[in-house]
């Protein structure tokens, strides 16, 4: 059973939890990560998610997952890029590049630097069943012919990459 902290409306803790699989109450929220590894040619590391999962089966998305009680995003960030692909992230390699609100979350992404290989990958077999590092242009396109989850905040992660890293 998987436990979160639950967030006001300005993200701040209530000292409630949620147990995961019920219905969150209006006005609640809880912390949601995504992470994206990216390598020295620029590249951005996605994985295919398995059929398993409840949400978008099937589909290419961002390594990521719900933060649990007692977590902050950055320990999330660690936990879920360890967990789900196998990489480290640092202080020294990573960066928060924006966070935002949905309608029962708040999400933060994070940018980690790292050029392990896709051989090098300890890919979770109940959420992960394949990664590949992909250019913007390709993910974008991806994202076009609805093979991979759409965020809308794509363009934006492209230049706070560029800006980051120099890289694309």
């Amino acid at each position: 059973m998987e436990i979160w902290d639950i967030y006001d409306k300005c993200f701040i803790k209530t000292g409630r939890v949620h147990q995961r699989g019920t219905p969150l109450a209006e006005g609640d929220y809880h912390l949601v990560v995504h992470v994206y590894p990216i390598n020295s040619k620029g590249q951005i590391l996605i994985q295919k998610r398995t059929d398993t999962l409840s949400w978008r089966p099937g589909y290419w998305a961002a390594t990521g997952g719900s933060a649990i009680a007692g977590d902050d995003a950055w320990a999330t960030c660690q936990k879920e890029l360890w967990e789900e692909v196998g990489i480290k992230a640092t202080r020294e390699n990573s960066s928060l590049a924006m966070m935002y609100k949905r309608h029962n979350s708040f999400c933060a992404v994070w940018l980690v630097r790292t050029d392990v290989s896709i051989d090098e990958l300890r890919l979770q077999p109940a959420e992960v069943v394949e990664a590949k590092w992909l250019t913007p242009s390709e993910i974008k396109n991806m994202g076009e012919k609805g093979t991979m989850v759409e965020y809308f905040y794509m363009d934006y992660l492209f230049q706070a990459i560029e800006e980051e890293f120099g890289t694309i």
